[in-house]
This record gives structure tokens, sequence and C-alpha cells, in this order.
């Protein structure tokens, strides 16, 4: 590790990362090494977010220029993965009836709607049917779908401003459908290494695809043929969160005064960056960076700084993993932390998704001066 002012480097065989951070996880540095030891991204500048910690298939905070190799689980499993922000104004809310209709109305965990939303424009419906036929799903199931929640981290909340302004946000992604996607062409990747192994006569190349099932890149037609899937999985997950935004909105006969959506497991194709657990702050672009389920979100604009791939963090970032936050915090605290909050989500099955398992929100406002310039801090209404 090489240390300098506020970030340190991470080398590998083709490539270093610069982590903006002061803090080293190592299991997530050695993931970055790992990153930065694989031919795929050897070209490319690797810069890494504050919140930076262990994932699935890469680390999470990734962000990388694509060029002409992309390895799916850089990516991840569930494609698009964002946030959708409806600014509500100065309204008053039942949050008990808004609480019993999101239970019943609104899917999560495992379930899906009993029928196909209408709202589904004909053009993406059947784009979801080809690539359900090509992979081998019911796509009437991956249809039903649209419109929920989902489980783990994901969530709908209402946020309150300074000014009393309240905001509806939702976390959500493409569900079955992007895993299902990511899966499959991960699977492609592995074997299109192996045959390039197999056929590669100089040794510098075949070491470049000697790679196992999870780190396995695609190139040339099958690259492509990964971005047109995922692409459909993308808007799946946008037209996810705008459904349930809008069911939310009639049930509280409101009309939201504007939205936008912050993705974090995608690849923008207008700047050609990957990001992984990591949101576009391009100069002067809306970014929500959620903290925890007691202090709200951040909201912000982006500066639009290249050495941070115009990219910043998705949240505040873990202070305890799943498991150790379940080991060590106790119900009874967790229940106090949320005292001042409504929710019917304070439970033993949610203790990972405590407050004290975050970072605070002090320390990613410092970390990210250089990338974005916050507008406010809102609160859980």
């Amino acid at each position: 590790m090489t240390a300098q002012n506020n970030y340190f480097l991470v080398e590998g065989k083709y490539n270093t990362a610069r982590v903006f951070s002061q803090k080293r996880d190592e299991t997530a540095v050695e993931q970055i090494a790992a990153i930065c030891s694989n031919a795929a991204y050897k070209n490319s500048q690797i810069r890494i977010m504050p919140d930076y910690h262990p994932g699935l298939g890469s680390v999470i905070g990734f962000t990388v220029t694509l060029e002409n190799r992309i390895i799916p689980n850089t990516v991840g499993v569930d494609i698009n993965c964002g946030m959708h922000c409806s600014r509500l104004g100065k309204v008053e809310i039942n949050f008990r009836l808004l609480d019993q209709f999101i239970h019943s109305s609104i899917p999560h965990g495992f379930k899906h709607n009993q029928k196909i939303s209408p709202r589904i424009p004909s053009d993406l419906k059947e784009e979801i049917v080809r690539v359900s036929k090509k992979l081998g799903l019911d796509a009437d199931n991956q249809l039903k779908g649209i419109g929920s929640l989902g489980g783990g981290n994901h969530f709908i909340e209402i946020n309150q401003a300074e000014n009393g302004d309240k905001y509806l946000v939702i976390h959500s992604g493409s569900r079955n459908f992007g895993l299902q996607i990511c899966n499959y062409h991960q699977k492609q990747a592995y074997q299109y290494c192996r045959q390039q192994y197999k056929k590669a006569a100089d040794l510098e190349l075949k070491a470049e695809y000697d790679l196992n099932k999870s780190d396995s890149f695609l190139e040339g037609k099958l690259a492509a043929e990964y971005y047109q899937d995922m692409k459909v999985a993308q808007k799946y997950a946008d037209l996810n969160r705008k459904i349930m935004a809008e069911r939310i909105l009639e049930f509280l006969e409101l009309e939201a005064l504007d939205s936008f959506q912050t993705r974090h497991n995608y690849i923008n194709f207008e700047d050609h960056i990957i990001r992984k657990g990591a949101v576009s702050a391009h100069q002067d672009e809306k970014i929500l960076i959620p903290l925890n389920m007691r202090d709200g979100s951040i909201l912000a604009r982006g500066l639009g700084n290249p050495d941070w791939n115009y990219s910043a963090p998705h949240g505040a970032g873990r202070l305890l993993s799943r498991t150790q936050a379940k080991k060590e915090i106790s119900l009874k605290e967790f229940k106090k932390s949320m005292r001042d909050v409504y929710s019917s989500s304070v439970k033993k099955s949610t203790i990972d998704e405590a407050p004290s398992a975050y970072k605070s929100a002090e320390e990613i406002l410092l970390a990210v001066k250089e990338s974005i310039e916050v507008i406010e801090v809102t609160s859980i209404a």
C-alpha cells in the first residue's frame, strides 16, 4: 500500500487502483488487488469509493472505465440496483396507513405481483420476453416482478428536509431478472476463457485467460450480447422503482414535484464507466446517497471529477459485516437507536441493517468533498 493524501494505492499484475479512503479493509484490498491482477481491466482507470467494503463477485465501491472486456460479476447480480427519489413538498402523511398499504400492496422478499403491470411499455415487455426465452426463464414471472421491492437491504422510506419538504425514497433493483442475466453470462465468460486458454500459444496471452469461474471475462461478440441483455435489466430496474413510486403516490393522492434516480450497480454507456456500489457524479448531476434506516440520506450534486471516474459513494458503507452485526448488535440496542423513527422493520431479522452497522454521515461527508457538493442531509420523517 502506498499512502498519499486522501487515498492509497493497491497494485496488481496489470493495473493499480486508487482507493479514496484512509482506512484499509484487508479483505476488500485483497479483492481490489485481484481485480488489478485481472487482464480484463488492464487498460482501465480503477477508482474505489470511500464506502468500499468486501462484496460478492467484486469489491463494493468499485468504478472502472470500460474498455473491450467485461467481467459480469463486477456489475453483479442485482443489475442497476439503485434509488428512486420523489420530492413531495410540505405534506402530512399518516405513516401507519402508508406502512399498511406498502405491506399489503407492494410485494417484498421473494414475492411477485399476481398480475403483469399494464404500466410496462410493450417494447420493453418484448425485450424481457426475448431475454427470458434465451435464458430459459418464465417470462410472465419476470414481468410480474416489476413493481416489487425485493429483500435484503431494499427499502421504502419517507425522508424530510430541514425546510419541511418530504421525499419518497425507494431502494430496489432488477430482482431475479438481473441475477439470471449475470449468472448466465458469467458462465459464458468462464467457458470462453477456458477455450481461449487452450487455443493460446503465447504464454503471456495464455496467462490472461487462466481464470476461475467468478472472475472470467467476455470480449467481442459475447461481450456485446451481455451488454444487450443487461441493458434490458437496467430498464427493468428503473421501471420497477418508478412503478412502485407511482402506486404509492396514487395511494397518498399526491403528485411528485420532481423525481430522479441514482443507480449504483450498472454500466453507464454514455460515459463508459462500470459502477459497482458507486453512483455517477457528473457536473451538477443530482445524487441521493442513503445513510442508514435512522439518519436519512445525503442530497447532493456532482462536481464532475475525472480523477474519481465522475463517481461518488452509493451509501455510508458498512462498518460491520452482516454476520458481525448479527453477533455484536443486540435487539435492545437496535430498538433504542430507532426510537424516534416510525418503522415496522425493527426486529431481530433486520439487525444487520441497524444504524450502528454503518459508518457515520460525518465520515462520508468528509471523504467526498472532491466528488460532490452536499445540498443537505435529510432525516427520516
